[in-house]
């Protein structure tokens, strides 16, 4: 079962396929995962997955207190405010809520505008689903963490929901969100190195977060708020399921390899079990990590790219007489579709290439003001993107590549422009420098209204890498 590149079975349930299909409990991939997340130490981890660490730690918390104000929060938070008020922080100054709670409003303030991190070759975001359960355990349960354990934890963490995502991905046809069902099994597994748990514990925390894992990408398709809120619920979820693994309460032991496992439920059984290895014990994935520059879709950012050097060299909408966009079917599928400015809500903005190219083209940069009810509206900008953008599938293209990208740019005065691109801004091959990283800082602190100075929170972050305590981030957040 483990030979080869895909696991699982088909068949019916019986007893004799139950007991051929049920390994040994220690062959099942969660105890490998497990064993290795609770025996990580920072030495571990090279000064480049340190930095990427870091930088993306900044990045994320960025994001969360720009997400504060979104569409549907303060409805949350009122909503969820009735089971009770104390516990752990809710970022921007918003009070506290029991973990579980408190958790749950940071993840969807995080994800909100879609501007947090990505792993592009999946896709999938990996600190919107690691990072608001660890700090609300953190919170909870071991306030004088120092930085060095606590960065050890997030890069396990991070690591684990890109190995995860790689090895699986987007290969079943059901419509899961890759980002939930993968990311999750990521907190799993930091929260499990920040309590120093064995690895028995640990495995009973993946098995009982299998037992509540879901995420459909309809919320997507149908540019629904729902989206903000998916990684939300996992995070969610992964609290409880620490709880009760901390309890002793034991969960499925054949979490991945087994007949109902993630393998097989979530992956239709195609499972690259070699895309796990290696790098495993130095963390090593997280340096691919992908910060964006756009909030948006990161299947939108190639494509955004390539309008912003339009608008460099001088080109503007009414300029243009059509744009042809090549690009891959999968981006096709995600952010190809016809944008309707008169019927379009802020999550469909976000999800359309020809919105965010028209942006770019009309105001030479696309930041977190250009994707609210109001400027969504901007018939300029909408006219231009549904009636002179034509956005199709490259049938040479790898299907699920967000590069190349091809524009055919048709003037008004008959001149042609061709353009590609073969990388993505943010990406580990095109990383943004720090002082556009501060730059998106200051306009992610600048639109959630925050009280956080730019420097004072990439400061007090980079502190941690010399062992400074966590708390001092934790107070910043409140």
């Amino acid at each position: 079962m483990r030979a080869g590149k895909t696991t699982g079975r088909s068949g019916p349930w019986d007893r004799d396929f139950a007991v051929a299909n049920c390994l040994p409990p220690a062959m099942d991939l969660a105890y490998h995962l497990a064993g290795n997340a609770v025996s990580r130490n920072f030495s571990d981890l090279s000064p480049q997955t340190v930095d990427a660490t870091v930088d993306a730690l900044i990045d994320s918390l960025a994001c969360a207190l720009a997400g504060t104000q979104s569409p549907g929060l303060a409805k949350a938070r009122a909503a969820l405010g009735r089971w009770g008020g104390d516990g752990c922080s809710v970022w921007g100054g918003f009070g506290r809520a029991p973990a579980p709670w408190a958790a749950f409003l940071n993840a969807v303030s995080m994800h909100a505008l879609d501007y947090d991190d990505t792993d592009d070759k999946v896709p999938l975001h990996a600190n919107g689903l690691v990072l608001p359960p660890l700090l609300a355990d953190l919170e909870e349960n071991r306030p004088d963490c120092d930085g060095r354990e606590f960065l050890t934890a997030l890069a396990v963490g991070v690591d684990g929901a890109m190995r995860i995502g790689r090895a699986g991905g987007p290969k079943g046809s059901r419509g899961w969100n890759y980002s939930v069902i993968s990311g999750s099994v990521g907190a799993v597994l930091a929260l499990a190195r920040l309590r120093r748990w064995d690895t028995e514990t640990t495995v009973s925390a993946l098995g009982h977060q299998l037992t509540q894992t879901a995420g459909s990408l309809q919320s997507i398709i149908d540019g629904s708020l729902a989206k903000r809120f998916q990684p939300a619920q996992m995070v969610k979820n992964v609290v409880l399921s620490a709880a009760l693994a901390q309890a002793g309460i034991d969960g499925p032991r054949n979490v991945f390899e087994g007949k109902a496992g993630f393998i097989n439920l979530y992956q239709d059984g195609k499972f690259d079990r070699e895309a796990v290895e290696p790098g495993l014990q130095h963390c090593a994935l997280v340096n691919d990590l992908s910060l964006k520059p756009y909030p948006a879709c990161r299947f939108t950012h190639a494509p955004i790219d390539l309008a912003l050097e339009l608008h460099q060299r001088g080109v503007r909408p009414q300029d243009i007489k059509h744009i042809g966009i090549r690009v891959s079917g999968q981006a096709v599928n995600m952010v190809g579709r016809r944008f309707d400015a008169k019927t379009a809500g802020v999550v469909d903005a976000q999800f359309s290439i020809a919105y965010t190219v028209a942006v770019g083209l009309a105001r030479g940069a696309v930041r977190i003001s250009d994707f609210t009810e109001e400027t969504i509206r901007d018939p300029r900008v909408g006219a231009f993107a549904a009636e002179k953008i034509t956005i199709e599938a490259g049938e040479a293209l790898p299907f699920l590549g967000m590069v190349p990208v091809f524009f055919d740019v048709e003037l008004g005065n008959g001149q042609r422009i061709e353009l590609a691109t073969e990388n993505v801004a943010g990406s580990p091959e095109k990383r943004m420098s720090s002082g556009q990283l501060r730059d998106k800082l200051i306009d992610c602190l600048g639109y959630g209204k925050s009280r956080v100075d730019p420097d004072e929170l990439i400061a007090t972050v980079k502190g941690l890498r010399e062992g400074k305590p966590v708390a001092s981030v934790l107070q910043l957040l409140a």
